[in-house]
């Protein structure tokens, strides 16, 4: 009866009060309604916030709050690799990669130092080079340039959400001659957006310079914005099609005119601009929603490219060529093999090939691999995956007390929430054990997430 009255009681509060601008963080309750303000302390029972409206820090049960959107900032981590650890209840933890065993995998990571998983809960772990980012974000809608009086974008769950059709959101990142854009993009129904580089213009959705990419469900458009010209079409990108996520990767050489595409790490196609040197260039990036079903864009990475193509775009369905897809050069297609489905204990280098092995050790960014024939040692970079140990896997039990804590980035942890210590986070996971975690490297956490009559208001805001 007393979360009800205050919950009514804070509901009046919200309707009077105007934005709050001390903070950015704000609690979310069971029945959707929000308030500004800040912690004042946590338990795994009770949060106590603090906020304007309150005339002092006010306690609520945890069971009846559904999340609470913090400040965060990701650190810059001074490494040349990230691996990724997929574990097999959905969470993605990101660090280096310490030590792979039989029965664990560690890693080194910037918000709770070395977590060790166990093997049994590990469904996949990639591993992609570490590169100087010019931009990572975002982190709030601060910098962006969006056109009309109804902005068509909003910042929520660390990322951007669609709210109609149509609607630039852009931002002067300086881009280099030779960049690559990455980007990871979540939708409902059919996926549809346009994508534009090298713009000179954030205030028209239809600038007069730079490429212009648009996605279709498993289509990709490429035409140059001065010249409205075609440059290359491809039906071939069947996880735009077949899923609701996916990591968009977009690299672009004003030096070579060659534009690559790849989704989830794997090169779809490549297209040559033989008007390159007379194209007119800005150095600003456009995201414009082509769906009316809402699309979720975050953990955007912008970072030089070496301008080499190091892979084979996958063949088309049937076979077909489409126009504008390129042959890659005579040199770079010597050096890189036809792709295989990874057999088990062979680990895919970036360059295309692979090995067959046992890792022995990781020192120093350098890891040692046990071939048939001699120990190889390798920077952990030149991976693109690590073959694991062959087991049953397993799925982590479901605890009471679990939280979904997301970072900075999008990716997010599940564990129990076991004690609170100051701004130190206690938590435990059949996945990892026992970790602590300092409750400024979160964006968002989630409470009573298997609640099932509380889906429909998370899934609302997120979607």
């Amino acid at each position: 009866m007393r979360f009800a009255i205050t919950v009514a009681f804070l509901g009046v509060l919200l309707v009077l009060e105007p934005a709050v601008a001390e903070t950015k963080s704000s609690v979310r309750f069971s029945n959707n309604d929000q308030l500004s303000g800040s912690i004042e302390s946590l338990t795994p029972e009770r949060l106590v916030w603090r906020s304007s409206i309150l005339e002092s820090p006010t306690p609520f049960f945890l069971k009846n709050v559904l999340d609470l959107t913090l400040e965060a900032e990701q650190p810059e981590v001074d490494a040349r690799h990230e691996a990724t650890v997929t574990l097999t209840n959905g969470d993605q933890v990101s660090g280096q990669l310490a030590s792979v065993a039989h029965d664990f995998v560690e890693l080194d990571t910037w918000f709770a130092g070395r977590m060790k998983f166990d093997r049994l809960m590990i469904s996949d772990i990639k591993i992609s080079e570490r590169r100087n980012l010019l931009y990572r974000g975002p982190a709030s809608l601060d910098g962006w340039t969006q056109l009309g009086e109804s902005p068509s974008w909003s910042f929520q769950n660390a990322g951007f959400r669609s709210k109609s059709t149509g609607g630039s959101i852009a931002r002067d990142v300086g881009l280099p001659d030779e960049c690559s854009v990455a980007f990871d993009a979540g939708w409902r129904g059919s996926f549809g957006i346009r994508l534009v580089l090298f713009s000179d213009d954030l205030t028209n959705e239809n600038p007069a310079s730079g490429y212009e990419l648009t996605f279709q469900q498993r289509s990709i458009y490429l035409r140059s914005r001065k010249t409205q010209k075609f440059l290359g079409h491809t039906p071939n990108a069947v996880a735009l099609q077949e899923n609701e996520k996916a990591r968009i990767e977009v690299r672009a050489s004003l030096k070579s005119g060659k534009i690559c595409i790849l989704i989830d790490g794997r090169l779809v196609d490549v297209w040559t601009d033989p008007e390159v040197a007379t194209n007119q260039i800005g150095r600003g990036l456009h995201f414009i929603a082509q769906s009316a079903s809402p699309v979720h864009i975050s953990r955007i990475e912008v970072a030089h490219w070496d301008g080499e193509v190091d892979q084979l775009p996958e063949p088309a369905p049937g076979g077909d060529r489409h126009f504008g897809a390129q042959e890659m050069e005579d040199g770079a297609a010597a050096a890189v093999a036809v792709k295989e489905e990874p057999r088990t204990g062979r680990m895919e280098l970036r360059n295309g090939d692979s090995i067959i092995g046992e890792v022995l050790a990781i020192k120093a960014g350098i890891i040692t691999i046990k071939t048939p024939f001699r120990d190889v040692n390798l920077p952990v970079e030149t991976l693109r995956a690590v073959a694991l140990k062959p087991a049953d896997l397993e799925r982590c039990k479901r605890e009471n007390g679990d939280v979904r804590a997301w970072f900075p980035d999008g990716s997010s942890i599940v564990f129990r929430l076991d004690e609170v210590r100051g701004e130190t986070l206690m938590g435990s996971s059949q996945n990892f054990g026992t970790a602590e975690f300092k409750m400024a490297t979160f964006s968002r956490i989630e409470f009573n997430i298997y609640d099932p009559k509380l889906e429909d208001i998370r899934m609302t805001n997120d979607w």
